[in-house]
Formats: structure tokens, C-alpha cells, sequence
């Protein structure tokens, strides 16, 4: 699936542990390896230290079952499975199928890219002319539905909002069509392309197109141009086959029964399930600049356009900066130069993570059943045990990248951050005073335990719940558990915007945040 909203994983893993769920007290074994043979020394080194490292690392972060693999153009290096698959003795190995969460939006790039490899489908046409019934609302331009393009899609410049009001992180039951639908009556964050914000309904609107111009679902489209090519042949996105499928880890989220109904309409966004074997397939392949086998599946140019960075800078930082390609993440190391290509993922009791070196040909992968409070320790042994073997020059570089137009310059677009002047912020009206108040999220698939729906009674453990109230001479509405408040400014009458363009409705019946419902509770 795709990423839960963190402060709400955080506090459901900080809720005293009262059920079995809890921590472990015993480092998770060791329950299948391969290892290549003839590795050198050095490799060897990593290998023995990652064997050692990584029980420690789940014991620590409360992950009960973990896959991985370090692999290289030639396939993997080093994979290996530990600890349990459920909450019994299943062992979670290398071929357990587990979800790969937001990577799911690199399958989708590459399947992007594919298509328009086939003449399918072309990133820079209005995605109006493949679906002509697709409309948006915006407040900064007219006919917003007659510019956005793939590539829009792709990078998150579209403007559209993270979710859309049916089918969501907190209402997980909805068909992939009546969430399509709903899109028309989300409102844009800001106009097309003028910025990036992280988007996985611009994501499954990539799949709904692709479905359009295909004549296939989704899932079957993935099968038949990257799965079945790269003989990934325990890969899926289908739900009906990954909840009937023997070999499927549980989700581990100690307070939440999680609905896999997520599967069926985050269908660009985070639909894959997949096993540490056939996701090194995946990354090999995007190793080898496309080829499989030798076989060229998607030619190298295409890659090329999938890995170069978007005009607009998203977060830089002293040491790296983060810019989104087609689908997938861009960190560029400034002192060294080095490109890291992939995504993260997490959600719903899931944790994955992608990530390969181009022009290095090596890369890694962590499939794991955790919350997403863990991803940043898994983060930290992947990244340490890659940077580890590029110091120690324990891989050649890979010369066929060299041509790849990577954007290292930093370019003069409005930062990502960029707000409005909040001067023009109307000041506070009684006419509000009805719209203040305390909200509830309304929930729909998730089923929360018994004792974490006592302690959410009686502390209002947030984000469960959101304050709108006067704040300083205005209108502002607050998160539980964030510190900060956002002022809001009235659009139409109920309508409000904050200076990042997060929406509050309150016009209707079932008011709605960020294309979340609520309901009034006080």
C-alpha cells in the first residue's frame, strides 16, 4: 500500500503495547540465504556483518519478518530472510510475498515508459485525450483538466492533493472506479507544474489511463510487460489473487486490523506484492539499462528519461538533494556526485525499499512486515552496506550511464515550499463561529482494537481528530499532535485553503480535510 500518515503510525506504535504485537524478546533467525558464490573478501565482510547486524536491527524496530538482497548487473550478491511471516512460526523467507508499497509507483513508471516505448500512450499530451471524462477543480486557473499530462502525473507537479475523498489511508474499501470518479471533486494545490507534492491519486490516475489505452486492468498490463519479461513469476497486484495466496506475509500493525482493500484502488499508487527473489529481477533489470538476459525489454533511452530529474527542486539539503524522475526518487550525493535511483515505501503494516547506484550497477532492496516508524533503521543498514561497497571500490563503475542527463545544476524555480502571502488571509468572521470545532477522521476497512479504541476515546490520541477554532483574529485549523496550527482562508462560502493549499470542506453534509471526511464531534 502506500505511506499512512506518519504522526498516526507513530502514536499507534507508541500506545502501550497490550497486545501480542508487542516487541520481540528474542532476535528473529536467520531463515534462508543465498550468498554467490566466489565473492571476494570484502564482500564477504559485508555479508557476514549484514547477517549479524540485521536480527539486531528488526529487535530494535520491532519487525517481526524481513527479506532483502544486495544485487549487482549479474543478480544478487547476498539475499536472505528472517524472522516469521505471521504471528506464529511461518517462516519469512526470500520467496515470501510481501507488499512493496509505494516502490509499486516505480512498476507504474516503468510501465509508463513502456507504453510510450509501444506508442501507447505520450507523456506530454493532456491526459484528456485518453480520458475525456477526467475533470479537477483549481482556484488559480481555468480548465486545469486540459493541461495535465503524464509526465505531471509522474513527478507529482499536477497540483493534485496526496488522497481523494472515496478510497483512502483512512476509508480502505472503495472500487478503483468510484475512486477514479471522485477525483473531479478534489481541489489542486497549486496550479499545474508550478511545484511537487507527493500524490498517490495523480499516481492511480497513471493506472487508470493505462487501463484506458491498454484495454487491460492494471494488474494484467503489469504482468504481461514487466513481470512475465523479467520472469518475476511470484509477482502480483491483483487482489484477489495476493489475498488467497499461501505464501503472503501478514501485515504487522499491533493496534490495527489492516483491510487489504487498499490493493484494489491504489492501483498506481501501491498495489504490488512481491518477494526479495523477483524484486532483484526487477532491480537487475533496471541495472542493466532495460535488458533482460540480454534482451532489451525497454530501451535504454527511455530509461534515461525515466531517471532525469524534474525542472522543479523538491528538497535540497547540504549533503544531497531528492528530485523526482518518472516514478521514481533522484538523491544525488553533492560531494561525490553519486546518483541513488528507487523509492521507499510504507503503510498499512508494510515497510519496502528499492534503491540502485546506475552508474555503479548495484543496488539493494527490504521487504519487511513493520510499522512505518521502522523504515528509518531499515533505511540505515541499506544505505550503509551500499555506500560501504562504492568506498571500498568493491564495484566497477557502469560507463554505459555516462550519457545520462542528470541534473546536477540548481535551477531558479519557486522553492517547494513556496506559500501565499498571508497578508491576504481574511480576517476572522463571526459568521464561522459554526464552522469551529472539533472533527473526527471517519474510518472505513481499518479496524482498530478494542484497547486502542478506549485510549483514542478517551484521549483523542491524534491525527485521530482536528481542531478548527479562531486563532490570533483568524480562522485556523490544527492536526492532533502537531505543534503548529494553519490559517485558513475562505474561498467560496464553507470553502477554506490553507497557504499550502491543503483544503478544509465544510460545505457539504460529511465535511472534509485533505480529502479525508469527518464528522463533528464537538
Amino acid at each position: 500500500m502506500t505511506r499512512l500518515s506518519s504522526v498516526f503510525v507513530a502514536i499507534l506504535t507508541l500506545l502501550p503495547l497490550l497486545s501480542s504485537g508487542g516487541c520481540n524478546t528474542a532476535k528473529p533467525q536467520l531463515q534462508d540465504e543465498y550468498t554467490r558464490a566466489g565473492l571476494s573478501d570484502a564482500l564477504t565482510a559485508i555479508v557476514n556483518d549484514s547477517r549479524q547486524a540485521v536480527p539486531q536491527l528488526m529487535l530494535d524496530a520491532d519487525i517481526p519478518g524481513l527479506s532483502l538482497a544486495l544485487v549487482d548487473r549479474d543478480g544478487i550478491l547476498w539475499a536472505a530472510g528472517f524472522g516469521h511471516s505471521d504471528s506464529g512460526t511461518t517462516p519469512m523467507t526470500t520467496e515470501t510475498l510481501s507488499a512493496a508499497c509505494s516502490f509499486t509507483k516505480v512498476f507504474t513508471g516503468t510501465a509508463v515508459m513502456l507504453a510510450v516505448q509501444d506508442g501507447l500512450v505520450d507523456l506530454d499530451v493532456p491526459i484528456i485525450e485518453y480520458v475525456p471524462d477526467f475533470s479537477v477543480n483549481s482556484r488559480f486557473e481555468d480548465d486545469p483538466h486540459k493541461k495535465i499530462t503524464l509526465r505531471h502525473l509522474l513527478t507529482h507537479s499536477s497540483g493534485l492533493p496526496h488522497d481523494t475523498v472515496v478510497g483512502n489511508l483512512y476509508e480502505a474499501e472503495a472500487s478503483f472506479e468510484a475512486h477514479i470518479e471522485s477525483v473531479s471533486s478534489v481541489w489542486l494545490k497549486h496550479k499545474v507544474g508550478e511545484r511537487q507534492g507527493y500524490s498517490n491519486v495523480g499516481m492511480n490516475l497513471v493506472a487508470h489511463v493505462l487501463q484506458v489505452q491498454t484495454g487491460k486492468p492494471f494488474a494484467e498490463y503489469l504482468r504481461e510487460a514487466i513481470f512475465e519479461p523479467l520472469k518475476m513469476s511470484d509477482t502480483w497486484a491483483d487482489l484477489e489473487t495476493i489475498e488467497s495466496h499461501p505464501n503472503r506475509a501478514a501485515p504487522h500493525m499491533p493496534h490495527v486490523k489492516v483491510s487489504m482493500g487498499l490493493i484494489d484502488f491504489y492501483r498506481g499508487a501501491g498495489s504490488v506484492f512481491t518477494n526479495a527473489k523477483d524484486f532483484a529481477r526487477f532491480v537487475q533489470f533496471h541495472l542493466n539499462r532495460g535488458k533482460v538476459d540480454g534482451d532489451t525489454i525497454l530501451a535504454g533511452k527511455f530509461l534515461d528519461m525515466m531517471y532525469t530529474a524534474s525542472a522543479l527542486d523538491t528538497n535540497p539539503w547540504p549533503d544531497y538533494r531528492i528530485d523526482y524522475g518518472l516514478g521514481v526518487w533522484i538523491v544525488t550525493t553533492l560531494n561525490d556526485g553519486n546518483h541513488k535511483v528507487g523509492h521507499d515505501g510504507a503503510g498499512a503494516g508494510f515497510t519496502s525499499l528499492g534503491w540502485w547506484y546506475p552508474e555503479y550497477g548495484l543496488g539493494g532492496l527490504v521487504l519487511a512486515r513493520s510499522p512505518e516508524s521502522s523504515l528509518t533503521q531499515e533505511k540505515a543498514w541499506l544505505d550503509g552496506a551500499l555506500r560501504r561497497i562504492l568506498t571500498e571500490k568493491l564495484i566497477g563503475r557502469n560507463e554505459d550511464f555516462d550519457t545520462v542527463p542528470w541534473r546536477t545544476k540548481w535551477c531558479n524555480c519557486s522553492p517547494n515550499d513556496s506559500v501565499y502571502d498571508p497578508d491576504t488571509f481574511t480576517p476572522y468572521q463571526p459568521a464561522w463561529k459554526k464552522y469551529t470545532g472539533t472533527y473526527r477522521y471517519r474510518w472505513k476497512g481499518h479496524e482498530l482494537k478494542t484497547y486502542a479504541r478506549v485510549l483514542i476515546a478517551l484521549f483523542g490520541l491524534p491525527p485521530v481528530e482536528v481542531k478548527v477554532r479562531e486563532e490570533e483574529g483568524y480562522l485556523a485549523i490544527i492536526e492532533g499532535g502537531v505543534q503548529s496550527s494553519d490559517r485558513l482562508d475562505e474561498h467560496q462560502p464553507g470553502l477554506f485553503f490553507t497557504k499550502y493549499g491543503d483544503c478544509l470542506d465544510l460545505r457539504g453534509k460529511s465535511p472534509t480535510w485533505k480529502s479525508y471526511r469527518l464528522k463533528k464531534i464537538k
